[in-house]
Order: C-alpha cells, then sequence, then structure tokens
C-alpha cells in the first residue's frame, strides 16, 4: 500500500510541475517571426484566411525544452491581442529545444482577413 501512495504521489506531483512549466514556457522562450505570404484556403468548404510567417525559435535557458502539442501551441496575434490558430507547423519547430535555435515556417488562419494583420507569434498553453 506504502508503494502505491508513493507512486501516486510522485505522479501527482510531476504532473502539477509538469503544468506549470508549460504554463511559463513562454517566458523561457524567443520567437522571431517574419511575414512570409498571406493567403486564402478552403477546408471542408469553408473559406479562410490564411498568413504565413518564417519562425526562428530561441531558448534562453540551459535546459530542453519540449514543443509539443502536449505542452502547447504556435498562435499568431495582431497588436491588440486578438489571436490567431495555427493550421500547419514545420515539424522542424516542434520537438525538443535545446543549444540550437529550430526554424521553419507556421501557418494560422482566420474566418475574416483580420490575421493578416497578425504581427507576432508566440507559444501558448491555451489550444
Amino acid at each position: 500500500m506504502k508503494t502505491v501512495y508513493k507512486v501516486l504521489l510522485s505522479s501527482l506531483v510531476l504532473l502539477s510541475f509538469s503544468s506549470i512549466a508549460a504554463k511559463d514556457l513562454h517566458n523561457k522562450l524567443i520567437i522571431q517571426a517574419i511575414p512570409s505570404s498571406e493567403g486564402t484556403v478552403v477546408i471542408e468548404g469553408q473559406p479562410k484566411y490564411e498568413k504565413t510567417f518564417n519562425v526562428v525559435v530561441y531558448s534562453v535557458i540551459d535546459q530542453p525544452i519540449e514543443l509539443t502539442g502536449d505542452v502547447g501551441c504556435y498562435k499568431a496575434f495582431n497588436e491588440k491581442g486578438k489571436e490567431f490558430d495555427g493550421r500547419l507547423v514545420h515539424a522542424e519547430l516542434l520537438g525538443i529545444l535545446k543549444d540550437s535555435p529550430k526554424a521553419g515556417e507556421a501557418t494560422f488562419v482566420s474566418d475574416d482577413e483580420s490575421v493578416y494583420n497578425a504581427k507576432f507569434v508566440k507559444w501558448s498553453s491555451q489550444c
């Protein structure tokens, strides 16, 4: 019984640490985003507006950082804080971020052309 209790307690501590780390992960990253294209796409018959950025992600800490859908996602946003969901993210921008930066493209979509005003890309735990 003590072993089960220890395993459960360890799991809860690890789980709470992981969610804390995921929430403040954006404070450990520098994300450079350069707009590369604007366009449209039709997804399941629904027209969408899209904007693509060339993205470079740097770590500001010495430990490896996990950039996966389990801990967050990339989001574009404009100067007023309106956020746009990602549609496509190059695999190079995901995985373990260590000593060298990761680079690739990320595309974001919206139901209206407001996505064209997006200027920034961030890592968010709110996906």
